[in-house]
This record gives structure tokens, sequence and C-alpha cells, in this order.
């Protein structure tokens, strides 16, 4: 697990998640703190952690960019992990979520944030390519590959520093 990777050496790692259910309702999940011990328990929560409604991802990302604000100056960065196009059952034009999250990613950059995504979707390359830049995303076939790029891609963010 990468959390358990990054935690052993000098890097301080939170854990988040998020769905939404429309716009009156995006859920933030903060599953593992910046200096909180991979414990049993956190690593069963992180575990438990199953997807469920929509992929409301613009929210998410300007969330987490204003939790590091909190954080101590350094590395800045977010690592995004989804299994799909930004969506939501009250939004019918698919560009616009795509588009509110590509403007989240350029607010984070303008702050300091580096971000990066990976999909475990095969055909994610066009909308992740537009929300996060030709470099900064991969893409995982399949769960199995996860692990890898987690690490990659992780290193490519600490490299960017």
């Amino acid at each position: 697990m990468l959390a358990a990777a990054r935690l052993r050496g000098a890097d301080r790692l939170a854990v988040h998640g998020f769905s939404s259910n429309t716009r009156a309702e995006v859920y933030y999940y903060r599953l593992l703190e910046f200096g909180q011990p991979l414990s049993p328990p956190a690593r069963a929560t992180i575990g438990a952690v199953r997807g469920r409604y929509s992929t409301r991802m613009g929210a998410a990302l300007r969330h987490a960019a204003a939790l590091l604000a909190d954080e101590p100056a350094g590395q800045h960065a977010i690592l995004l992990v989804t299994d799909g196009a930004p969506a939501d059952i009250d939004v019918h034009d698919p560009k616009y979520l795509v588009e509110d999250a590509r403007e989240a990613v350029a607010e984070a950059r303008g702050a300091g944030v580096r971000t990066a995504c990976i999909a475990v979707d095969a055909a994610a390359d066009a909308y992740v390519r537009r929300i996060f830049g030709w470099r900064n995303y991969c893409i995982a076939d399949d769960a199995r590959s996860l692990p890898a790029r987690l690490a990659r891609m992780s290193a490519r963010l600490a490299a960017a520093h």
C-alpha cells in the first residue's frame, strides 16, 4: 500500500475520498490525516471504503487544496485516484464537470498545489488529459496495476517538488 510506504519515509500523507449525489450532497471522507499513523484501525477504515454515488471531482479537488493550505510549507500535492469521469445525476452536459475539474486543478496550481491523477478506467485518456494535462496522469488498465501506478505517480509528484 502506498500509504504504508510513504509513511515510512519523511513524507506527510493523508488519504481522503469523496462522492457526490447532486451538487447539494458532496461527501468528503477523511480516512487518514496528516501525521496520523497507519494503524490497523486506519488500514481497516481505508480498506472498507467502497465506491458510491457520483464523481463531482472539482468540488473534491477544491476542498483538498484548501486543506493543504493549513499544512506546513513544502510539498503540497494531490494525487487523485478515480474510476470514472466527473459526473453527477444533476448534470446533463458531460463536459460541464470535466471543465469544472479542470478549473479546480488550475486553481490548485495557482495556490502552489501540484495535482495528478491515476484513472482506473481504460477509456479515461481524453478526460484526464483535459483536466490534469498530458504529463500529470496515467491510466491503470485494471485495479491490479494500481499499486505500481501509485508508486510511480507519487514519485513523479515528489520529484517535481
